[in-house]
C-alpha cells in the first residue's frame, strides 16, 4: 500500500511538537506518535511452497514485526534509514541515530512543565532577557518615580526642599541551565544567572512655592545658597549632602557579566497520567551573587549600585502541575500548568557604609527627628541581614498548534521585608528611603515557541514578553523581553 508523502509530512510536523512550550523534557514530548503507519512486507514465495500459503503471511508475523522493522520510522522528508553498513558517513549515522531516538521517545507521552529529560539525555537552556526601569510601585501600590523624592518640611508642613533623584536604568541577564536525565522520572540541574546593568541618577530640584524657589530662602542662607531659584540637583549632591553627613553620591553604575546566586537541585516527576502530571523540584542557592558596595549602594542611599540576587545561602522548592485539557492529535494540544515556588534565605553578614561624616549643626533643622540623616560617622564593621521568605505562583495556558506553541500566563511574586540587626539609627535611615520593605508584584506574560526537531535539529526557540501590572515596594520593569534557546543531546540513552 502506498502512502501520500505530502500528507504524512504535514501530519508528522504537527505531531513533533505537541508539548513544546515548557518543561526541561518538553521538547522530547513532541515526538509522541510521529511514526506513520508502516505496512509489513510479505515474503516472496519459494519454489517449493503452494501459492495459497505463499501469499498469506503468518498471523504471528502480522502481529510481531521483525525488530529491525520497528527500530526506525519512515520520515516524510528523509525516508526510512537503512540498517548500518560499513562505509556509512557521519551524516547517515546521525540521521539513523536521531530517527531511532525519536521513535523510542514517541511512547513516553511527555508534556507540560513537569516533564523530565529521558534517562541519559543532556539538556541545555539559555535565557537572554533585557529590560529598562524608571518607575516603581510605592507601598500604597501607586506608580511613582524610581526613587522616592527627598523632601524636607518645616513644622507647619511647608516644603523647604524637594529633590527627585531621577533613578533610571536598563540592563538584562543571561541564565544558563544545564540538566541531565538520571532516570526517566528524575533530572539533576544547575542554573547560573549572569546580569548586566547600567543604572543612573539624574537629580532634579523641584520648585517648592509659587515664586519658583527650589530651596526655602531662609534655609538657603544657612546652606550658603545665594540663588534659590537656580538651585539644581547637582548643587544638592555636591554641597548639601556633605553638610547632611553624606558623601557626594556617584551618579552612574555600570556592571557587566555580574554573577548572581547559582542554584542546583533535582526535579522529580513523581506522578504522570495521560491527563495530569505533577513534579517536585527541591533546590539550594549558593552565596555567589554580588552584594552592592555599601559605599555606593542604592539600598542605603549612598549610590546607584544594586544587589545582584541575594548573596546568601538559601533553600527552596517548586511544586508543578500540568493538566491536559484537550488534544486533537497531531494538530492541537491545550495544557494548563501551575507552579508554586518557595525560597528561604538564611541570615548573613554585610558591611556597613563607612563614608558617612558628621552632619553640620547649621542644617539640623532640615531633619529635626534625625531619622533621615542621622549621625552615622562612627559606623564600622558589619551587621546581620536576614532576607527571609519569598513565594512565587504562576499559572500558564499553552496551546500547541502544529510546530508552533503559544502561551499566556499570570504570576504573583512576594517577598517579606528583610530584617536588619544593626545600629538603630542606621535601620531607621534605611527604612526611611522606602526601598527596603515587603514586596509584591503581579505580572502577565505572552510567549511563542518554534521547534526544529522536524529537521532532526534538537533545538527549541522561544520568545516571551512580560509586563508588571501591579505591586508594592517594587521597581517596575518595562520593555521586559526574553529569548530562550533549549537544546537536547542524547549522551547515553537507555
Amino acid at each position: 500500500m502506498k502512502t501520500n508523502k505530502r500528507s504524512l509530512f504535514i501530519v508528522w510536523l504537527g505531531a513533533l511538537v505537541m508539548c513544546a512550550t515548557s518543561g526541561a523534557g518538553s521538547a522530547m514530548a513532541q515526538v509522541r506518535g510521529i511514526a506513520p503507519y508502516e505496512e509489513e512486507d510479505v515474503a516472496l514465495p519459494r519454489a517449493d511452497q503452494g501459492v495459497r500459503k505463499e501469499l498469506i503471511p503468518d498471523q504471528k508475523q502480522l502481529e510481531e514485526p521483525a525488530p529491525q522493522d520497528n527500530k526506525y520510522f519512515d520520515h516524510p522528508l528523509f525516508g526510512k534509514p537503512n540498517p548500518p553498513k560499513p562505509g556509512d558517513n557521519i551524516f547517515v549515522k546521525y540521521e539513523r541515530f536521531m530517527n531511532e531516538q525519536i521513535k523510542k521517545i514517541g511512547d513516553m507521552d511527555l508534556y507540560g512543565v513537569t516533564s523530565q529529560l529521558p534517562q541519559g539525555y543532556l539538556g541545555f537552556k539559555w535565557d537572554w532577557g533585557f529590560l529598562k526601569a524608571s518607575r516603581r510601585f510605592d507601598q500604597n501600590r501607586h506608580t511613582t518615580n524610581g526613587f522616592p523624592p527627598i523632601e524636607f518640611k518645616d513644622g507647619n508642613g511647608n516644603k523647604q526642599l524637594s529633590l527627585d533623584l531621577g533613578l533610571s536604568g536598563r540592563g538584562g541577564g543571561h541564565t544558563i541551565q544545564v540538566s541531565i536525565g538520571l532516570i526517566d522520572e528524575l533530572d539533576w540541574y544547575i542554573e547560573i544567572p549572569i546580569t548586566y546593568m547600567d543604572v543612573r541618577l539624574d537629580p532634579v530640584a523641584n520648585e517648592i512655592d509659587d515664586e519658583g524657589n527650589r530651596v526655602n530662602p531662609t534655609l538657603g542662607t544657612a546652606l550658603g545658597i545665594s540663588d534659590t531659584k537656580s538651585f539644581n540637583g547637582q548643587d544638592f549632591v555636591r554641597h548639601v549632602l556633605p553638610k547632611l553627613g553624606r558623601a557626594p553620591v556617584g551618579l552612574r553604575y555600570k556592571g557587566e557579566w555580574v554573577l548572581g546566586d547559582i542554584n542546583t537541585g533535582f526535579s522529580w516527576n513523581y506522578y504522570r497520567s495521560h491527563r495530569m502530571s505533577a513534579a517536585l523540584t527541591p533546590r539550594v542557592f549558593f552565596p555567589t551573587g554580588r552584594i552592592a558596595d555599601p559605599n555606593n549602594s542604592l539600598l542605603y542611599g549612598t549610590g546607584p549600585e544594586i544587589d545582584v540576587s541575594v548573596g546568601g545561602w538559601g533553600v527552596g522548592a517548586t511544586q508543578g502541575y500540568d493538566i491536559r485539557i484537550y488534544e486533537f492529535p497531531p494538530w492541537i494540544s491545550l495544557i494548563a500548568s501551575s507552579e508554586l515556588s518557595v525560597a528561604y534565605y538564611f541570615p548573613h553578614k554585610r558591611n556597613y557604609p563607612t563614608n558617612f561624616t558628621k552632619p553640620d549643626p547649621a542644617v539640623a533643622a532640615l531633619d529635626p527627628s534625625g531619622d533621615m540623616f542621622p549621625d552615622l560617622s562612627n559606623l564600622s564593621g558589619s551587621f546581620t541581614y536576614w532576607p527571609g521568605l519569598s513565594v512565587n505562583w504562576s499559572v500558564l495556558l499553552n496551546a500547541q498548534l502544529s510546530i508552533i506553541g503559544i502561551g499566556v500566563g499570570y504570576g504573583i511574586m512576594y517577598s517579606q521585608e528583610p530584617e536588619l540587626k544593626a545600629d538603630p539609627a542606621f535601620v531607621r535611615m534605611v527604612k526611611g528611603l522606602e526601598l527596603l520593605g515587603q514586596q509584591t508584584t503581579h505580572l502577565i506574560q505572552v510567549g511563542a515557541t518554534l521547534n526544529l526537531l522536524a529537521l532532526y535539529i534538537p533545538l527549541e526557540i522561544g520568545f516571551t514578553w512580560k509586563k508588571m501590572v501591579d505591586g508594592s515596594n517594587a521597581i517596575i520593569f518595562d520593555d521586559f523581553f526574553q529569548i530562550t534557546f533549549k537544546g537536547y543531546l542524547p549522551l547515553f540513552p537507555k
